[in-house]
């Protein structure tokens, strides 16, 4: 029906029987900006001003974004938009919290690519108003074909989506790295956690236990200052 961002940003306002105006003053967006958007002039606006809009409008980002048809719109999702990192990352360190020493020490043996999945799953389900594979695959930076083939291991996530993905949870970068839910002891940036990773899941596959590799690692360690 509305194949386009700007058709879709057009019929909510008239929807809503606002001009322009109105919904700058609602949104804190310049009437300029907004116009752009709806004329097509600009089409990649941030997830901040899709929030904006959206809540002015009322309807989900999710409809803005073509997703889905337009469902009322929801405070609770502009709670997640104005402090997101921390509302996802609390909401998943409860998960984690509640998750049994079995069901951790299957977290730690997956891969990368699972644990990623894990989360964008995690999203989806515990926000469903706010998140979907297409919202993610937007906030990410990525198409929804290239999140669908991480999510299905058909390629490897990047350092640089996997930095993005931290900053929009709040969940830190050692459970994607490690599967555990901590703050690294180091200053270790995402391509390094990459490279690791590997390792690590040659580690798993081995069926060497994360004491085990501790271990080996320090004997390396001391074995190297010596």
């Amino acid at each position: 029906m509305h194949s386009t961002m700007g058709e879709r940003l057009a019929w909510a306002r008239n929807q809503q029987g606002l001009i322009l105006q109105q919904v700058s003053e609602k949104s804190g967006l310049a009437v300029g900006y907004i116009s752009q958007l709806e004329k097509g002039a600009k089409v990649n606006p941030t997830i901040d001003a899709l929030g904006r809009l959206a809540k002015a409008l009322g309807v989900s980002i999710a409809f803005l974004l073509g997703e889905v048809h337009a469902p009322p719109y929801d405070d609770r999702a502009a709670l997640l938009i104005g402090g997101q990192a921390w509302t996802v990352g609390q909401r998943f360190a409860r998960y984690y919290e509640q998750l049994s020493p079995e069901e951790r020490r299957k977290i730690e043996l997956e891969t990368v690519e699972q644990r990623f999945a894990r989360v964008v799953d995690f999203l989806c389900q515990e926000f469903p108003e706010t998140f979907t594979r297409p919202v993610v695959a937007y906030q990410l930076g990525l198409s929804v074909r290239a999140l669908n083939d991480i999510m299905e291991r058909n390629c490897e996530v990047g350092p640089m989506v996997l930095s993005q993905m931290v900053s929009i949870t709040g969940i830190p970068l050692s459970f994607y790295a490690r599967g555990r839910m901590e703050s690294a002891p180091v200053d270790i940036t995402p391509a390094q956690m990459i490279r690791y990773a590997e390792a690590i899941s040659m580690a798993a596959e081995a069926q060497i236990t994360p004491e085990e590799l501790v271990l080996l690692i320090r004997g390396a360690s001391q074995a190297h200052k010596g």
